[in-house]
């Protein structure tokens, strides 16, 4: 008797429901909070080296043009990744850019720190591949720039990774919260920029968290 063979890909924590995306204008405190929020996340998560920096210009004129092997600035970006890797929590999906110029010990608390202030409502989040799909079947002159707005697309419901309440999301809760999701991020892993939106989801104002990515 033939038995089924099984299998070791994740299933996700969570229901791939579409969704109306319906982005709310935020009131001069909410935007406030957002930006906040947004330039934190970005500080911590979102570091990335300059390959243009003088530095690694310097040290690459030092070496010499015919030296072989990985240049200062692939070395860099190569501890970057194994220390980020280090310091963010278990199972989260994407590859982060933690700042070389602090410790372990002081990223480690750094990530400890709450995303938004005062806000203390539910929090979800997204990926861009989720929150914009666009659909392949329509008008061509839809893709042109000027046309953008008539683009047909849909979005899937992002997932709550904190309920609300006095307990605040924090960097590190947000990275476990996403890690427990069991998504697969596919080759899109790099985490290039987060960006922060007031929504209306099942009839209530919530901030959304959206990762944008790439290979």
């Amino acid at each position: 008797m033939a038995t089924a063979t099984p299998t070791t890909a994740p299933v996700p924590a969570f229901k791939e429901e579409k969704y109306e995306r319906i982005i709310l204008e935020a009131n001069p405190q909410q935007e406030q909070e957002i930006e906040q929020a947004k330039e934190l996340l970005d500080t911590i998560l979102c570091c990335f080296l300059d390959v243009d920096d003088e530095k690694y210009e310097e040290e690459e004129a030092k070496e010499g043009e015919e030296e072989e092997g990985e240049s200062p600035y692939e070395k860099d970006v190569e501890k970057q990744r194994e220390m980020s890797s280090k310091v963010l929590p278990k199972g989260f999906p994407f590859n982060a850019c933690l700042s070389m110029k602090s410790s372990e010990e002081e990223l480690t608390t750094a990530l400890d720190s709450p995303i938004f202030n005062s806000y203390n409502g539910a929090v979800y989040w997204n990926e861009c591949g989720r929150d914009f799909i666009v659909d392949p079947n329509q008008p061509k002159e839809n893709f042109q720039p000027e046309n953008m707005a008539n683009l047909v697309y849909h979005s899937l419901k992002p997932i709550m990774i904190h309920p609300g309440g006095d307990k605040k999301l924090t960097i590190k809760g947000m990275c476990e919260e996403i890690g427990k999701l069991n998504f697969n991020a596919g080759e899109h892993v790099f985490l290039e920029n987060i960006e922060i939106q007031l929504r209306e989801i099942d009839d209530k104002e919530v901030m959304v968290i959206i990762f944008y990515t790439g290979a």
